[in-house]
């Protein structure tokens, strides 16, 4: 009996220490924080970091907008809040001349439906045009869709919003958008979300605001470990570890991770385990910045897409961590190839090296090798002998499987290459690199200089009937006059009949949804009896595709789309499904982005 009073005695006595404790903890960050710029009631919108989309057009750049009060208003029932009379849902950073779908994209599209497919959206895409096209969406300045079903009370079109761009790891852009949200709007998660994209854009004592504000009131174990790096930030450091004491009796399961990282920033001398409770996230990435840390190597694929990109750009990390990093991130579509072309300019190379690119001996391998190669690039400049190393490069990249990426990372060194008589070998290289980065006028002067000597070289021949489903899926003026998908499979040698059909029903699907003449029927195709790469598309998704297209419901149609398209993107897409998204797309105004989503499923197929 005794013992169970003074069990309980010393339970009551923990759960008051604690919640004592934590009191003291905010009170201390209190004064050590003060007021900053995001605690002051005016919101002052900055402009986005400049971004490009894969029509070349600038994306994010948010307009100056003035500062407004929030009151509540009715929309189909239920309170929304909004600004200044402007529904909060409607909040966005781009118009229509900064890449914006246009205030009116969710014209004729059910609330609930909407919300229902945002949830579904993919956070990752292996595509630039998906990437493109999701940030696009949820970050267009749009009015609301129909509110023939109204969301929950606990619902909001904001707010999942804002989930998806942190789960995209789009944190500049993220912060932007907060800039145009009231603080007070914020419910727990959506405070969480405005933390981590202040952590991220180093904005660390305005993230310390918001953290010290939910403290008290947040039910999640983030705001703890806020409360941790907040009092490290200020050097109280018994603070911070009183915090971290607190964490550990939340019963939650254990972070090694953020423990070892709260360890190493007060001052202990921390040999790093290596393991996670999850995925790294900003929490972790702005204390391993305080201490000095660095994440273990063994983390690299566990990194939060955010904290992926801090990584790529930060010096004080090992240059091949960072490149192998930035040529997934440029592969996925996610990075401008132009940061990956600045990283491999920190290799360092003897000139023997660079002299033997073109049929020398050559040692190196990985991120290494094609480092060498883009150097030796940009070092020559008499084009001929360019157009060799790049030749060169790109061939080891098939060899290697990096063919995507190299052509990305190559493009702008091909693009100066002057498409003259002694090249006619170069064109099927220098043509295909250069559909693909979307330098399609310059790509199509490549394949009418082999039209022009197809008579006289051999090569030049085979190289216009290679390009010319480029200049098809590209929308060439007459481009159907220089060859037909009969004509160009006859052509292929040295792949699989079984590969060469599904290549064949891939063209023939992209090229009828952009309304090309192709000259193959379905039956023909048909009788083939081959089956597509890819998992078999949701019939019910490509049935709401089609719908959303003959309701001309833009931003519904990009949704879709993505969903259809799935984190593998077009080169692991059904044929039929495929076909299906280009269409749509091409229908609602997209023009650019389909034909672009159609090359990249080209160049991913083999061809």
């Amino acid at each position: 009996m005794i013992a169970s009073q003074i069990n309980m005695s010393f339970k009551l006595s923990k759960s008051v220490l604690a919640g004592t404790a934590l009191r003291l903890s905010v009170a201390a960050l209190s004064i050590g924080v003060g007021a900053s710029a995001y605690a002051q009631t005016q919101l002052i919108p900055q402009q986005p970091t400049p971004n490009s989309s894969v029509t070349g057009e600038p994306l994010i750049k948010a307009p100056a907008s003035p500062v407004v009060e929030s009151t509540p208003i009715s929309s189909g029932g239920i309170q929304v809040n909004s600004l200044g009379g402007l529904d909060l849902d409607s909040i966005g950073t781009l118009s229509p001349e900064q890449g914006g779908l246009g205030y009116d994209m969710w014209r004729q599209s059910s609330l609930q439906d909407v919300f229902s497919l945002i949830k579904q959206m993919p956070v990752s895409y292996s595509s630039a045009v998906g990437n493109d096209l999701a940030k696009r969406l949820l970050l267009s300045s749009a009015g609301r869709p129909l509110d023939d079903k109204p969301l929950q009370s606990e619902q909001s079109l904001l707010s999942l919003r804002l989930e998806k761009l942190a789960e995209l790891g789009a944190y500049t852009d993220l912060d932007n958008l907060f800039q145009r949200i009231p603080t007070r709007s914020d419910n727990e998660q959506q405070a969480r979300y405005r933390s981590d994209s202040l952590l991220m854009t180093g904005k660390n004592g305005d993230a310390c605001q918001v953290i010290q504000g939910m403290s008290a009131t947040g039910k999640d174990s983030y705001w703890i470990r806020g409360m941790v790096y907040c009092h490290f930030l200020q050097k109280q450091v018994d603070q911070a570890l009183l915090s971290l004491d607190l964490l550990r009796e939340t019963g939650e399961e254990a972070d090694p991770l953020f423990e070892e990282l709260a360890l190493a920033a007060s001052g202990a001398n921390i040999k790093f385990s290596g393991k996670s409770a999850g995925r790294v996230e900003p929490i972790h990435w702005a204390l391993a910045t305080l201490s000095g840390s660095q994440l273990s190597e063994e983390l690299d694929n566990f990194l939060n897409p955010g904290v992926r990109n801090a990584l790529i750009h930060d010096e004080g990390y090992p240059l091949e961590r960072r490149v192998y990093a930035a040529e997934a991130a440029v592969t996925s579509g996610v990075l401008s190839s132009d940061e990956l072309v600045n990283l491999y300019s920190g290799y360092a190379f003897e000139p023997e090296e660079i002299d033997a690119v073109v049929g020398g001996q050559i040692n190196r391998e990985g991120p290494a090798l094609r480092a060498l190669f883009l150097q030796a690039s940009q070092l020559q400049a008499v084009p001929a002998a360019r157009a060799e190393i790049v030749k060169a490069a790109l061939d080891q990249a098939g060899k290697d499987g990096t063919s995507f990426l190299m052509s990305r990372v190559i493009a702008d060194l091909v693009s100066e290459i002057p498409h003259s008589s002694d090249l006619t070998w170069f064109a099927l290289p220098a043509g295909r690199t250069l559909y693909l980065a979307g330098q399609r006028e310059r790509a199509d002067a490549w394949l009418l200089l082999a039209r022009q000597y197809m008579l006289s070289e051999e090569t030049a021949a085979a190289n216009l009937t290679a390009l010319w489903p480029y200049a098809r899926l590209s929308g060439m003026e007459g481009g159907e006059r220089y060859g037909t998908l009969k004509g160009w499979a006859s052509a292929q040698s040295g792949i699989g009949p079984e590969v060469l059909n599904q290549q064949l029903v891939m063209l023939r699907s992209c090229m009828q949804a952009l309304g090309e003449n192709t000259r193959l029927s379905w039956g023909e195709l048909a009788s083939l009896e081959i089956a597509s790469p890819g998992l078999a598309p949701s019939a019910a998704l490509l049935y709401a595709l089609k719908d959303a297209q003959n309701g001309g419901r833009l931003a519904e149609v990009v949704l879709l789309s993505l969903i259809i398209l799935g984190e593998e993107g077009p080169g692991d897409t059904h044929s039929l499904a495929l076909g299906g998204v280009v269409e749509a797309l091409y229908s609602v105004g997209l023009q650019d982005e389909a034909r672009s989503l159609a090359i990249e499923a080209t160049v991913l197929s083999g061809i």
